[in-house]
């Protein structure tokens, strides 16, 4: 049995983790979460009536068609158009976010992309530019109709990309598989946003500026991250975490310190190495005597 406790408290901590982090503002947004066929969506006015210090028994739930479960529908945030269609053309979409991110609605209210530069935005978003849809009547369907319109030219042109759009002078839509998927695409993203204003407003007249993304990485190139990497090469000695003398050889296998490894050998094994040893000797030194 879903605890719809859990996926209540989500949604307000990522309220409160949005107006925290300036990602939003108390004009507006909102969030929602699919549990299977069920939506969890906030009360309309979260910011400007309660500073999105909302509560979980406030989080309305409803069908994919907004028929209300739990609450009251007339109170449902007014960007459901939105939340309900994306939903209903992206089956693998389980957390959508709408907010006003200071950096990013710079870009969108001069209706230019946002390129993806920094490391973060290329790993995680891909490397396609964030773009702007055109300018509608917020909470519209036309709204709706153009944020899955772009999201799905990113996926056609990377189906892996993630889901994410500005809208001029109002805003942007980010949608993950996860609450936290749509919460790391809205701020990486806004942190890309800043870093290109003020990368301009610190170094865009200065000639010496090298402004380039000197070598691209694809998103394979991005993958290696998660390979496991050997931090000591082999041979190299060290003291474990007993105090034991310790030669590293490869990952998960270490060689023993030299008094483990004789306290390891059988007294009798010794002993046949000992009697092999001397019997070598003896022949040698035999073999020497009778040559003089």
């Amino acid at each position: 049995m879903v605890d719809i406790k859990k996926i209540r408290k989500s949604i307000c901590q990522t309220a409160e983790y949005l107006i925290n982090k300036d990602l939003t503002d108390l004009s507006g947004g909102n969030i929602s979460v699919r549990d299977k066929n069920r939506i969890y969506i906030n009360e309309r006015l979260s910011g400007p009536n309660y500073q999105w210090k909302i509560e979980e028994d406030s989080i309305i739930v409803t069908d994919i068609c907004k028929i209300p479960v739990i609450g009251d529908d007339d109170l449902i945030t007014r960007e459901a158009s939105t939340h309900y269609l994306i939903y209903q053309t992206f089956p693998e979409i389980n957390a959508i976010i709408h907010c006003h991110p200071l950096f990013m609605m710079v870009f969108g209210a001069a209706h230019m992309d946002i390129p993806s530069v920094t490391e973060g935005s290329r790993v995680i978003l891909g490397d396609q530019p964030i773009t702007n849809i055109e300018e509608s009547i917020p909470s519209s369907q036309d709204q709706a109709e153009k944020v899955v319109d772009n999201f799905k030219r990113r996926r056609l042109k990377d189906p892996n990309a993630a889901l994410i759009c500005n809208i001029p002078f109002h805003g942007m839509f980010t949608a993950g598989q996860n609450l936290n998927d749509a919460l790391v695409y809205a701020d990486i993203a806004n942190n890309c946003a800043k870093l290109l204003i003020y990368r301009q407003l610190m170094f865009g007249n200065d000639p010496s500026a090298d402004l380039s993304i000197r070598k691209h990485f694809t998103r394979e190139d991005f993958s290696t991250m998660d390979i496991f990497k050997e931090v000591c090469k082999p041979g190299y000695v060290y003291e474990d975490t007993s105090g034991q003398r310790t030669i590293y050889s490869s990952p998960g296998l270490i060689e023993k310190s030299p008094n483990q490894i004789k306290s390891q050998i059988p007294v009798n094994s010794i002993s046949i190495n000992k009697d092999k040893i001397v019997s070598i000797v003896t022949e040698v030194l035999l073999k020497l005597l009778s040559s003089k």
